[in-house]
């Protein structure tokens, strides 16, 4: 089967890597599209390589590869509505009866808006969920609509593949606090973790508390925030305990060394758990769905850390995530990316009598929204603009299908493909129209 996978931020690209951990009796090509934007950390596109072929194309450029239709299916992991213009397009340039199937998915744990995701991935081939929690809420909001059958497949939060990990006895005495850009949102919460963390520090004189910033001061992510945890580490603690540091390395490394990780509300949690590392959970900020935190309220290991004696105390109690809990939320061996491959399998075969992609939903049902004639025109205007004429053409021509008789598009169209430079500008200039 071939494979493609498009991401549009470092987050995304990273749920194409987890679920491209299919069984070595699978004969699979893979090639991952890092869609290019400024902030994607070079060591993730690294990684992406190492899984197949890497692609850094726009997602105008996508549309118009020769190699698109020769895909088994294609997986779309971007933001937001892109989702759902990404199926809309796809089903106006492809052949409908041999186009690549089409499958989605969620990056991690949903913490918040897990209706408005659903939303934008309805009426794919097969949507791809965590576990029993998520196909549980999937369930309850498109029961008794035209989408209650909605393909779905089970891939798990196991996110990494290791032959054996450290014994936990023969690991450093330290817990990793895996940072997360926006949670805690408020910038006095995050310096109150930080101030609970070195509290616990010195509370914990044989232990050491390495705090892992998700990127480092220089980089910028998805994510905008304004004040970097570096910043914060150094200007709310006051004098900061030896045995407490700030550090870069990347996570699976620390986790491979570490005998506990702590988080408020990452998935990170179950990137522990791959590695042999103890997770906990930070509930002093309580249940809050702002945090994430309900998410994990149920988790075996939420504990207060600003009443905790100290780690030897964590360590001796010996807290273990509840096992109901971990199956709940999707870790657990059942629950595996090749579970998306038999659900692929199985779409193609039954094909002719699929009834989700592409049916006619009344008017008040849930659904998602479809590809927007407007944004394609602002889109080539855009493009024009930067000199990327190629990429113009590329969304006139979608426009162009949506709506063969409108007159402008199609002499849009004609301009940007139109060879002869002179004449191309002259064409550029009498065909423009405002658009609003």
């Amino acid at each position: 089967m071939k494979l493609l996978l498009i991401g549009d931020s470092d987050s995304q690209i990273l749920a194409c890597e987890a679920l491209c951990r299919f069984g070595d009796n699978r004969i699979l090509d893979i090639t991952i599209n890092a869609v290019p934007r400024e902030g994607t950390p070079p060591i993730i596109l690294q990684r992406a390589a190492a899984l197949g072929r890497l692609w850094q194309f726009n997602l105008a450029q996508i549309y118009t590869h020769p190699e698109l239709s020769t895909f088994d299916a294609v997986g779309v992991y971007l933001t937001g509505s892109k989702i759902a213009e990404m199926k809309s397009a796809l089903e106006l340039i492809l052949d409908p009866q041999n186009r690549p199937l089409l499958f989605c998915g969620f990056n991690g744990v949903v913490l918040e808006k897990f209706i408005e995701g659903v939303t934008w991935r309805l009426g794919y081939d097969v949507v791809c969920l965590s576990g029993p929690r998520d196909l549980e809420a999937l369930r309850r909001i498109t029961a008794k609509t035209p989408f209650e059958k909605q393909n779905v497949a089970l891939v798990g939060l196991q996110r990494n593949n290791l032959d054996a990990n450290t014994p936990y006895c023969d690991r450093r005495k330290c817990l990793v606090f895996s940072e997360q850009v926006v949670m805690p949102r408020k910038e006095t919460d995050r310096a109150r973790m930080l101030k609970i963390l070195a509290d616990l520090a010195r509370r914990s004189p044989d232990w050491q508390i390495l705090v892992k910033p998700r990127i480092a001061p220089d980089e910028r992510t998805f994510h905008n925030f304004s004040y970097h945890i570096q910043d914060t580490f150094y200007g709310s603690i006051g004098r900061i305990p030896d045995n407490m540091l700030l550090d870069y390395r990347p996570l699976q490394d620390l986790l491979r060394q570490a005998r506990m990780m702590g988080t408020v509300s990452s998935t990170a949690f179950f990137d522990a758990l791959d590695f042999g590392c103890r997770p906990i959970v930070m509930a002093d900020f309580g249940i809050n769905p702002k945090n994430g935190s309900h998410v994990f309220a149920g988790s075996g290991v939420w504990l207060q850390l600003d009443k905790m004696e100290s780690l030897d105390q964590l360590e001796a109690e010996r807290w273990e995530p509840d096992p109901n809990w971990l199956n709940w939320m999707g870790y657990e061996k059942t629950y595996q990316p090749d579970n998306l491959i038999t659900a692929l399998e199985r779409a193609k075969d039954n094909r002719v009598n699929h009834t989700v992609m592409g049916a006619e939903v009344p008017a008040g049902y849930l659904t998602n929204s479809g590809l927007s004639f407007m944004q394609l025109r602002l889109n080539a205007e855009n493009a024009i603009a930067a000199g990327k004429l190629n990429d113009a053409a590329s969304f006139l021509k979608i426009a162009c299908q949506m709506r063969p008789t409108h007159r402008n598009v199609a002499r849009r169209l004609a301009a940007v493909s139109c060879r002869n430079r002179i004449l191309r500008n002259v064409l550029l200039i009498v065909s423009r129209r405002r658009i609003r």
